[in-house]
C-alpha cells in the first residue's frame, strides 16, 4: 500500500504519532492506519533478516577487506548485491555500513570498519551506500560518532576535540550524507552510537545531531538509535533522534507523552520526526514489499563476493616468488582456520551463511596433493553442543512453551516462543548427545543470567550466581568450564536450568563442548609439513576473538599458533602464512617464512578465492587499509586505551594510523597502503596542475615491468606548508586502482579537491586552507613516495 504522507500526518492523533517514534519489536516500527511497518536488519557483511536462527544469507567480505580493495566501484557492486539480499528478506533499512575508524588495532569491531584513514573510509562508504540505495533499500550508516572501541561501550565518554572530530571521525559520515551530485551518497538513515561524546550521550547530543548533522550538513534523513542506546524521551527528540530501537518503547511511549504534557518538548518536534520517518517509508517502499524472508543464492552475488574477496587479499611478503604455487606442489594445509576458514566476525555483523566454501575442500577440488592437519585450537569459547534437545520455556506470568533444537547456542532479542514474555522468562533444557570419542570432555556455559549444566545428572558447571564478562554484546558471563568423563557411542543426558529473570534487553545462553585433545597436534602438523613441498598455514582469529562487545587484549595470535608457525618453518622453507583475521596480528615468525598474506574475513567464497590466489589464477589485489605495528606499545592510542574513570581520551588527536608512525618516527611492521602482487610496477613522470580553490589534478605514469597483468593502487598524499596550524606530516588525498597488462604503461589522473588541503577552524566554525606551499607526493604506500609537484595558496 502506498503511503500518503500528508494524509497520515493529518489523520494520526498525538498518541499515534508518538508511537511511531519507537519500534514495535526488535526489527520493525509500529503499524498504524495507513502506515505499514518498516523492517530493519543487520548489516554490514550480509543481511540477516529478523532472526538469528532464520533463513540463511549471503556472507560478504568484512569492512576491512572492502577497505583493502581500494576500489569504490567494486564496493558499489557489493552494495547492489546487499540491496538485492535485503529485498529478499523484506528489509527496508540495512543497518550498515560501519564507518568508525581503526583507532587501535585491538578494537573488537575493527573488522566491521573500513580503515584507519578517513578519506579511504569515506570513499569506500560512499560506494557501499550508493549500491545499496540504488536497489530501493536505505543504508543506515553507523555509529555516529567516536564509537571506536568496545570498552564500556554503553557508557564511556569519548573525549575528542572539535577539530579532531571534524577532520577524522565525522568525515566519513559527512561524505555519505552529501548528495550524489557533490560526490556523496545521499544516505537516507544514520545510527547514533552508544557512547557519550564529551559527556553527552550521542543519542541526545543536540550539537552533533541537530547542529552538525541537520544544520551544517542539511541531512533530512532519519536518525535511529543503536539498539537499547536511547537514554531519554524529551532530550533525544529535541536533539533530533527520530526512532528509538528496539521496541517496544522503553524511554519513549508514555514517557514522551508525559514530556509533551509538561512542555519539555513540543509537538512540532514530534511532527518533524514523524515526517522524516514517513518520507523514508515512501522512499523504501514500505508496504509494497513482501515480508517473507527468502534465501537468494544467486550466481551474480556469489561472483561479486568472490571477486571482492580476492581484491581485498593483501600479499605482505613473497620471498623468492614462492607464490603463486606450482600446480605440481604437494601441500601440507595446516592451521585452526585451514579446513573451513573463518569467513566472518562476531556480533551483530554475523549471519547464517548460505553455502560457505571451505579452504580445504576448495584446494583439494583443484586436483592438488593436499594433506591437512589442524595443528592447534583457538577456541575462546567451546563450540556449541549439538544433539537432540527440547527447550521448555517458562514465562514470568506462568505461560510455557516447548521448542526443539539441535544446537545449544541460543540468543533472544524477541519473545523466544508464542505467549512467552520476552522481558521475563527462563528455560529448562533437556536432551542428549552422542560422544564421538572416549575420554574427558570439556563443557562450558556462557549466559546472560544464571544457569546450571548437568551431564548424566552430575553438576558440571554451576553458574547460579550471574556474572558479566563480555559475551552476548557485553551482557553475558565469561565462559565457565567443567570436565566429565564420557564413553564413545554412549548417549550423554544433558540438562540445563536457565533461571527465570526479568530483564528487558538481549538474553543468551551458550552450552559449549569439546572432546579430549589429541596427544601432539602441533607435532602432527610439523610432520606433515616436513613431508610436503609447500606448507600453507591458515591462521588467525575467529568470531569470538573479534566481535561486538569485547576488544582484544593483545596483538598475539590466540592459542599455540605462533609456536605452530615457527616449528613448521623450521622443517619447510617453503612456508606460506595466510592470516585469516579482521585486524592486525603480531608476527614474531615473519623472518622465517617465505610468504605472508592477510585475507581478513572474506565471506562465503573464501575457499575458492584463496585457491584462485594461491595458484595464480587471480592476483591478490589488496593494499593495507591500516598500519600493522611491530608491537602494541607503538600504536597511537596505547597510552589512552581502553579508558579510565568513564573517559576514553583521544589524546593522540589527529595522529591516528600512519600519521602517528610518521610523527613519532616509528617503523611499523607493514605500512599503510602496502601490498604486493604477482607482477612489478615502476612509477614514471608525474605532474601537478590546477589550483587549490578550483581543484588540483595529479597525473602519474606507471609501467607494468613484470610478466603478467596486474593491478596497482596509486596513492596521492598532501604534505602541508611549514607554519600555520599543526598538522600531520602527510595525509591521503586521493587514490586510484588501475589494471595494466604486462609490459604496458598507463597514465592515471588523481583529483584533489579543496578539502584535501583544508583544516577545520574552530573559531571560524568552518574549513579553511592555510596559506603556504603544499607538497604533493605519489607512490604505492604511505612510505614509498616520490614528489609529483607542489601548489601554493
Amino acid at each position: 500500500m502506498a503511503i500518503d504522507v500528508e494524509a497520515v500526518l493529518r489523520d494520526l492523533d498525538l498518541e499515534q504519532k508518538v508511537s511511531l517514534l519507537a519500534g514495535f519489536d526488535a526489527w520493525h516500527t509500529m503499524e498504524l492506519p495507513g502506515v505499514p511497518a518498516m523492517r530493519c536488519s543487520d548489516g554490514p557483511a550480509g543481511v540477516r533478516g529478523t532472526s538469528w536462527q532464520g533463513p540463511r544469507s549471503a556472507s560478504f567480505p568484512c569492512g576491512s577487506s572492502l577497505g583493502a580493495s581500494f576500489d569504490p566501484a567494486l564496493v558499489e557492486e557489493i552494495g547492489h548485491a546487499l540491496g538485492r539480499e535485503a529485498r529478499s528478506k523484506g528489509v527496508n533499512v540495512l543497518l550498515a555500513p560501519t564507518v568508525n575508524l581503526h583507532r587501535t588495532p585491538i578494537g573488537g569491531r575493527n573488522f566491521e570498519c573500513i580503515s584507519e584513514d578517513p578519506w579511504l573510509t569515506a570513499r569506500i562508504a560512499v560506494g557501499y551506500v550508493r549500491g545499496v540505495q540504488a536497489e530501493g533499500v536505505a543504508a543506515c550508516i553507523k555509529h555516529f560518532v567516536a564509537n571506536d572501541t568496545e570498552f564500556e561501550r554503553m557508557s564511556i565518554s569519548s573525549e575528542v576535540d572539535e577539530r579532531t572530530l571534524r577532520e577524522l571521525y565525522l568525515a566519513p559520515f559527512e561524505a555519505a550524507v552529501a548528495p550524489l551530485d557533490r560526490g556523496g551518497a545521499g544516505v537516507q538513515a544514520l545510527m547514533s552510537s552508544y557512547n557519550k561524546v564529551n559527556g553527552t550521550f550521542a543519542s541526545e547530543h543536540s550539537e552533533l545531531l541537530r547542529g552538525v548533522l541537520r544544520e551544517d550538513w542539511c541531512f533530512d534523513g532519519v536518525v535511529i538509535s543503536d539498539w537499547y542506546g536511547t537514554h531519554s524521551a524529551a532530550a533525544s527528540l529535541e536533539a533530533g533522534l527520530d526512532l528509538e530501537m528496539p521496541g517496544p518503547a522503553r524511554l519513549r511511549g508514555a514517557n514522551l507523552l508525559a514530556a509533551l504534557r509538561d512542555a519539555e518538548v513540543t509537538e512540532s518536534r514530534v511532527d518533524e520526526s514523524v515526517r522524516r520517518l514517513l518520507d523514508l517509508f515512501v522512499a523504501t517502499g514500505v508496504g509494497e514489499r513482501g515480508t517473507e524472508e527468502l534465501v537468494d543464492d544467486s550466481v551474480q552475488t556469489r561472483d561479486v563476493i568472490r571477486r571482492a574477496a580476492i581484491a581485498g587479499m593483501v600479499l605482505l611478503k613473497n620471498d623468492v616468488g614462492l607464490l603463486p604455487l606450482a600446480l605440481d606442489s604437494s601441500i601440507a594445509l595446516i592451521g585452526p582456520n585451514a579446513e573451513r576458514g573463518q569467513i566472518q566476525g562476531g556480533g551483530s555483523a554475523k549471519v547464517r551463511p548460505n553455502r560457505p566454501i571451505g579452504v580445504l575442500s576448495a584446494i583439494r577440488g583443484r586436483g592438488l596433493d593436499v594433506t591437512y592437519e589442524q595443528g592447534c585450537s583457538i577456541d575462546k569459547r567451546l563450540a556449541a553442543l549439538t544433539g537432540e534437545f527440547v527447550v521448555h520455556y517458562e514465562s514470568g506470568d506462568g505461560a510455557t512453551a516447548d521448542v526443539p533444537t539441535d544446537r545449544l547456542s541460543l540468543m533472544w532479542m524477541d519473545a523466544p516462543a508464542a505467549k512467552i514474555d520476552k522481558a521475563h522468562f527462563g528455560a529448562r533444557i533437556s536432551g542428549s548427545f552422542v560422544p564421538a570419542v572416549t575420554g574427558d570432555w570439556q563443557f562450558g556455559v556462557t549466559s546472560v543470567g544464571a544457569a546450571v549444566l548437568r551431564i548424566n545428572g552430575e553438576v558440571v558447571v554451576d553458574l547460579s550466581s550471574p556474572q558479566t564478562g563480555g559475551a552476548f554484546f557485553g551482557m553475558g558471563s565469561p565462559e565457565i568450564r567443567g570436565t566429565v568423563a564420557l564413553e564413545q557411542g554412549v548417549p550423554a543426558i544433558v540438562d540445563v536450568d536457565y533461571a527465570v529473570i526479568e530483564y528487558p534487553m538481549l538474553r543468551g545462553l551458550l552450552i559449549g563442548a569439546a572432546p579430549p585433545a589429541g596427544d601432539d597436534p602441533v607435532g602432527d602438523a610439523v610432520r606433515a609439513a616436513a613431508a610436503a613441498s609447500v606448507a600453507v598455514l591458515v591462521v588467525g582469529t575467529n568470531d569470538d576473538w573479534e566481535t561486538e562487545g569485547e576488544d582484544r587484549d593483545t596483538l598475539s595470535l590466540p592459542g599455540r599458533q605462533d609456536e605452530l608457525i615457527a616449528r613448521v618453518a623450521q622443517v619447510n622453507p617453503n612456508t606460506v602464512v595466510v592470516i585469516n583475521a579482521g585486524s592486525p596480528v603480531a608476527m614474531p615468525w615473519l623472518d622465517s617464512v617465505a610468504a605472508v598474506m592477510q585475507v581478513w574475513f572474506p565471506g562465503e567464497e573464501f575457499g575458492e578465492a584463496l585457491a584462485d590466489v594461491l595458484l595464480g589464477i587471480a592476483e591478490p589485489g589488496g593494499r593495507l587499509p591500516l598500519t600493522i605495528p611491530r608491537r602494541l606499545e607503538d600504536t597511537p592510542a596505547y597510552a589512552h586505551h581502553p579508558g579510565r574513570n568513564g573517559l576514553a581520551v583521544y589524546g593522540e588527536g589527529l595522529n591516528i594510523g600512519y600519521r602517528w608512525y610518521d610523527a613519532e618516527e616509528i617503523e611499523p611492521l607493514f605500512v599503510f597502503g602496502h601490498g604486493l602482487g604477482y607482477t612489478t610496477f615502476e612509477f614514471g613522470p608525474s605532474a601537478v596542475a590546477g589550483t587549490i580553490l578550483t581543484g588540483v589534478d595529479v597525473t602519474v605514469s606507471i609501467t607494468n615491468s613484470g610478466s603478467r597483468v596486474g593491478s596497482e593502487v596509486v596513492q596521492c598524499y598532501v604534505e602541508p606548508p611549514a607554519g600555520g596550524p599543526v598538522r600531520p606530516l602527510r595525509t591521503l588525498g586521493a587514490f586510484v586502482k588501475v589494471v595494466v597488462s604486462a609490459g604496458a604503461s598507463a597514465t592515471v589522473t588523481l583529483h584533489l579537491d579543496e578539502r584535501a588541503f583544508s583544516v577545520w577552524d574552530v573559531a571560524a566554525h568552518g574549513w579553511v586552507v592555510p596559506t603556504g606551499e603544499y607538497r604533493v607526493v605519489v607512490g604505492n604506500s604511505s612510505r614509498e613516495l616520490r614528489e609529483a609537484g607542489s601548489v601554493t595558496r
